[in-house]
Parts: structure tokens; sequence; C-alpha cells
């Protein structure tokens, strides 16, 4: 099927263009987007694809409102965290990514990318001594969605549409 390798594409071409131009063109976003829901409803259906859609969305809505709140405390005044803060590329691969995930398993890859882009920073500044850093933060989610898809492949219980695995593994954990 062609539907993997598409969504591979779209999330290298994500990754380079970050990485490289610290932009990437708006365009691969809503064919991303488009790809992953398609995908996703194949195995559970087009309404529960929709609802863990909303959840996600919800969750990137509530995040985004946190650190505009965080901003405002810090500035005592509205700031528009688009501008100086975070990409708009990185809003809206969020927004991509949540027509794939199920409500648990976008919350881990959310915390877990976070955990490596921080260690991606502290890389970057005290490793390499870099004075100003971007920060790729679309661009190493969208490499760590393409490990986590490619690893799908050979373990066939990490399925990244549904929380079952999380459970399970939290079920063998406590016994």
């Amino acid at each position: 099927m062609l539907l993997k390798p598409l969504i591979l594409i779209c999330l290298l071409c994500i990754a380079y263009q970050d990485m490289r131009y610290r932009a990437v063109y708006w365009l691969v976003f809503p064919v991303l987007s488009v790809l992953l829901f398609y995908e996703k409803q194949l195995y559970i259906g087009v309404t529960d694809t929709l609802i863990d859609t909303v959840y996600g969305s919800m969750f990137v809505g509530f995040q985004l409102f946190l650190l505009w709140a965080l901003f405002f405390i810090k500035y005592e005044r509205p700031v528009n965290i688009l501008q100086n803060h975070l990409g708009l590329g990185d809003v809206l691969f969020l927004l991509s990514i949540t027509f794939y995930f199920s409500p648990v398993n976008f919350v881990l890859f959310y915390i877990s990318s976070l955990i490596i882009t921080l260690l991606y920073a502290c890389t970057e500044l005290y490793i390499f001594k870099r004075k100003k850093l971007k920060i790729p933060l679309a661009g190493l989610q969208a490499i760590y969605f393409l490990l986590l898809l490619v690893l799908s492949v050979f373990y066939r219980d990490l399925k990244c549409y549904s929380d079952f695995w999380v459970w399970k593994l939290a079920h063998h954990l406590c016994i």
C-alpha cells in the first residue's frame, strides 16, 4: 500500500525543511493530515478517528493557552507566542498528528518529544556551544514520529492510533 510511504515522505519533508531552513512549506501539513486521517480511519473508523482528533486538538489548544498565559504573566501584557516563541509550523504539525494518535498516545508522544527536544537543545547549547539557538521542534517531532511508525512495523503491538498497547503494557507492569 502506498499510504505509509507517503506519510513517511511527508514526515521527511517536514524534518528536512525545519532542520535546514527553520520553516516548512505549509502545504505539507494538510497533506499529512489527510494521509494520517485516512490511515487511522482504516483501522478504527471515521467516528472514532474524529473523536480522537477532537481530543488531541483540545489538548493542543489547552497547551497553547497555557503557553500564552505563561508569557502574559512574564511580560505583563498579551504576547503573540507565534511571533517569537513558537513557530506556526510547530502548531500545524501538532494539529496534523492529532489525526493519527489516540488521546493517550498523543500525550505520551507530546511529552516524550519535548524531552527529546530538550536533550537536543542542551546538546546544542552545552556540547556544541551554540550561542543563539532556534529549535526545529516540528522537525524533531517529525523524525520521532517517523521512527515510531517504522518501529510499529516490526513491533505489531505498538499502534499509535490505539491506546490498547499502553493499557496492555500497564497491565503487565502491574502484575
